[in-house]
């Protein structure tokens, strides 16, 4: 129905309770309708919820935090998918990005800014996600270091796969004690299955085969930093970096001036200083990644490090091949998380995210031979990581 048409509605309350107001702007009545408990409406067009946006809707998700999956709502799905519309336009060289980084001959003393710094650093990590692992290995071994992250460095709830081997190398870089693995690890599985479709299946073992704590991990590795003397600054955004010969002077947008020998981007894939020397060109490829923890899957011992189920497929106006993996969950004996992802150059005609989920209902049940009835979803993931050429 087009917008501005006037249609005829017949109201009859719920509980006792009209669902409209007494008065309305765009209701038009005379006492006869009136009696009848019918009214003229002027109806605008309004979009059906999709079956992603009404199971989102329907779970309670906790704050946002930093890093790739660090954000479950559908508000968030709808700004990610924003972005990734933007990237996906037709211009190869999107807005010209922000200079965040200068260069200055001579050195930083002779900056306005140098006589504000409040924290002289051998180095400063951007982005504490991931961040705070480089920024432990090297406060261990005696430099000063300071981290700073634009939210509360915290990790989030959905865990991580990782062999034991690879937590075992953070442990020879002093960034953890080995007890601590065990504490951080939610849930560990056995064996791994690789396939594609009439390709056959490889079983391999101790390949991502624990679920680590986010949450935990982090915070372990949090307070080891800061009982070797680091410095975090949360909450805070980077403003600029100003290079001289002898440091490199930066300027929080919160007003913070840090002087560093050394400084580290670990922001991600949307990083300004990534930007800035990309110089705003679009990405070359692009992974899109969407997926569910959910709970039901009796059958839960086992995970999936790659498989494919399908050949390519059109969603909308692009062809896709899908891939899967799948994890048993350290929340639950009955819970799994299943990842659905695929690879797209950024085109106006490439998938939404949202369009992905919306496939991903329907394949997911067939893929793990479950029914979406006997399963809750516990939180929605979803994710782009751009690529380029000359990475």
């Amino acid at each position: 129905m087009l917008s501005g048409t006037t249609m005829m509605v017949s109201l009859r309350p719920f509980n006792g309770v009209s669902p409209y107001p007494s008065k309305h702007p765009l209701v038009h009545r005379n006492r006869q309708t009136a009696l009848r408990g019918t009214i003229y409406m002027s109806a605008q067009t309004q979009a059906v919820p999709s079956r992603t946006q009404r199971i989102m809707e329907s779970i309670s998700v906790s704050g946002e935090v930093g890093g790739a999956g660090g954000a479950y709502s559908y508000n968030a799905l709808k700004r990610l998918d924003g972005i990734w519309s933007s990237i996906c336009s037709t211009q190869t060289v999107q807005q010209a990005p922000q200079q965040v980084v200068s260069s200055f001959p001579g050195v930083s003393s002779r900056s306005v800014l140098a006589e504000k710094q409040v924290d002289k650093c051998d180095v400063v990590v951007c982005g504490g996600t991931l961040g705070i692992f480089i920024a432990t290995a090297l406060i261990a071994k005696g430099l000063k270091v300071c981290i700073v992250e634009r939210n509360i460095l915290k990790g989030r709830e959905q865990e991580w796969n990782i062999s034991r081997k690879e937590l075992m190398e953070l442990v020879e870089a002093g960034i953890l004690d080995e007890d601590d693995i065990e504490e951080v690890t939610a849930v560990s599985f056995n064996p791994n299955r690789c396939g594609f479709e009439n390709k056959g299946e490889i079983w391999v073992e101790d390949i991502l085969n624990l679920g680590v704590s986010p949450v935990k991990l982090i915070e372990i590795v949090k307070k080891r930093f800061v009982s070797f003397g680091g410095v975090i600054f949360e909450g805070c955004s980077v403003s600029s970096i100003s290079i001289y010969n002898d440091a490199a002077i930066l300027q929080l947008a919160e007003g913070n001036i840090l002087s560093s020998r050394l400084i580290i981007d670990a922001m991600g894939n949307f990083s300004p200083v990534v930007k800035q020397i990309r110089g705003g060109r679009k990405p070359d490829g692009v992974c899109l990644v969407v997926g569910s923890c959910a709970r039901g899957f009796k059958e839960n011992s086992t995970s999936d490090v790659i498989y494919s189920s399908s050949s390519v497929k059109k969603v909308g106006n692009a062809e896709v091949q899908y891939f899967w993996e799948a994890f048993p969950a350290g929340s639950g004996p009955l819970d799994r998380t299943t990842y659905m992802f695929t690879y797209v150059n950024p085109q106006p005609t490439s998938p939404k995210l949202e369009e992905l989920l919306e496939d991903y209902w329907d394949l997911m049940p067939k893929y793990q031979g479950v029914s979406m009835d006997s399963l809750e979803i516990l939180r929605v993931i979803y994710g782009i990581f751009p690529t380029y050429r000359d990475r």
